[in-house]
């Protein structure tokens, strides 16, 4: 059953990413990491540095040991100032300006708000960051995949959380290339914690994934297009961090 589910997850998640960007992708990496966890042999990493990761873009769903802590905390090298949203849709930050640095503002924003396991704001959130083209289809697939999620960590498909059970997802860490003025390529490193309640120890995982994001209808969006290859995953305050060439988020005022 377990490895049934494993391959259904890894179809899915190679459709979605064929399909869809953004949150999309984001939440098919979620199946695959979580069902490779809970049907694999490696043991699952407590909280902090010491993770486990699977590349976006990435069929595979064996997790991938990521780097852990070289015997203490280890600063960023690189911040990046990200720019809030000056506008809303559906109740989302939206109108981060048309800078790369916009761009990366509008991934980081579909990932907090959309990876989730609220289908209601996984949906919202895939249809507001995609191409509006887009808008219909992954709406209705973010749904997919969020059940999808829920399943794969031991959480019931639809309806209330048991008790305890909670997904927080925390970026913190960016890489971004403009290809164009209206094209850049966005990276967004992920640290989810995770458990499916009922008493069970949280669970933490790290997850980079890569997206092109365009400017059209006068803000940036996440384009439809194939896999992509992401940088290693490595925790904030660890070396591998900053060799993989990650950038630590500074937004607004505040570090």
């Amino acid at each position: 059953m377990t490895l049934d589910l494993q391959r259904a997850a890894a179809r899915r998640m190679r459709r979605l990413l064929f399909a869809a960007g953004g949150v999309i992708v984001a939440l098919a990496v979620v199946v695959v990491v979580l069902v490779a966890k809970s049907g694999g042999s490696s043991s699952s990493a407590a909280p902090g540095p010491s993770s486990s990761a699977v590349p976006s873009g990435s069929a595979s769903a064996s997790p991938l040991p990521t780097a852990s802590s070289d015997g203490g905390y280890v600063a960023p090298e690189k911040w990046v100032v990200l720019p809030s949203g000056k506008g809303k849709k559906d109740g989302l930050p939206v109108q981060f300006g048309h800078t790369p640095e916009g761009a990366a503002a509008a991934a980081v924003a579909s990932i907090r708000n959309g990876w989730s396991w609220d289908p209601d704001a996984a949906a919202t959130a895939a249809a507001v960051y995609a191409v509006p083209s887009d808008a219909a289809a992954v709406k209705e697939e973010a749904r997919k995949s969020t059940t999808a999620s829920r399943l794969s960590a031991g959480v019931p498909g639809t309806g209330a959380l048991p008790s305890g059970a909670h997904m927080n997802v925390f970026v913190i860490g960016v890489q971004f290339t403009a290809t164009t003025a209206d094209e850049v390529k966005v990276s967004v490193l992920t640290r989810v914690v995770y458990t499916p309640g009922s008493g069970t120890a949280e669970k933490t995982q790290l997850i980079a994934t890569t997206n092109t994001y365009v400017w059209t209808a006068n803000d940036w969006h996440s384009k439809t297009g194939a896999p992509q290859t992401s940088p290693d995953a490595s925790d904030l305050g660890t070396s591998g961090f900053n060799s993989a060439g990650w950038s630590a988020i500074q937004e607004g005022d505040t570090r």
